[in-house]
This record gives structure tokens, C-alpha cells and sequence, in this order.
């Protein structure tokens, strides 16, 4: 009767030869060590990373498609970063405000605002 784990040691011999011809190839092929290999595809990012960098893309590019709005975005963050804080909450209560007016007014008066922004 064999041991119990007989095929231990024939799986060590094996992984062995894999190893060496590995070594072989990298030495005859000029190829970087598999370790540095193994230490890239551990860089590469996971899954749910992968997808953060999607909608980033996807909304970059988005946001590209409209470069003119984009450089007033631009110029209204250097604007409002050299703008002290008080001043800032005072700006955020206002536009709540205007949001608040902007909701309760009527259509007519919103289309007509509006026309009047294309002109």
C-alpha cells in the first residue's frame, strides 16, 4: 500500500522541471525573470479599480466634448479658490436661493430666461 500522499513528491519533481525550464527559457530568450512578471500582474489593478478608471474615462471624455464649458469650470475654481470662505457661504445661501426661485417659477418665465441666455 502506498502513502498516503505518494503523488507529493511526483508533484515536487514535476513543479521542479517547470521551474528549470523556465529559468531556461528566460536565460535563452532574454526574458525577465517570472518573478518580475508575477510582481507586474500584481500591479495591474483589480476589477473594481478597473471600473473607477472606466467612468472616469467615460465622464473625461464626456466632459472633452464640451472644452469651452470645461475652461469656464476651470476659471470659476481658480476664481472661487482665491475667494475667502465666508464669502463662499454667503455665494452658497444666494444660490440656493435662485435654485428655489428657479423651481417655482412659472415655464414661460424659465423659456423665456433661456431665450434670452442663447441670445
Amino acid at each position: 500500500m502506498r502513502p498516503r500522499f505518494y503523488w507529493a513528491k511526483e508533484v515536487s519533481v514535476v513543479l521542479d522541471r517547470i521551474a528549470e525550464a523556465a529559468k531556461e527559457a528566460e536565460r535563452k530568450f532574454g526574458l525577465p525573470p517570472i518573478s518580475k512578471f508575477v510582481e507586474t500582474i500584481d500591479k495591474l489593478p483589480d476589477e473594481r479599480r478597473l471600473k473607477l478608471i472606466k467612468e472616469v474615462l467615460v465622464v473625461a471624455e464626456r466632459v472633452s466634448q464640451s472644452a469651452p464649458e470645461l475652461d469656464k469650470v476651470i476659471n470659476l475654481i481658480h476664481e472661487l479658490n482665491s475667494v475667502p470662505v465666508e464669502k463662499l457661504n454667503q455665494l452658497e445661501k444666494l444660490l440656493k436661493r435662485i435654485e428655489k426661485i428657479m423651481k417655482s417659477a412659472p415655464q414661460e418665465l424659465m423659456s423665456f430666461l433661456t431665450s434670452l441666455k442663447e441670445e
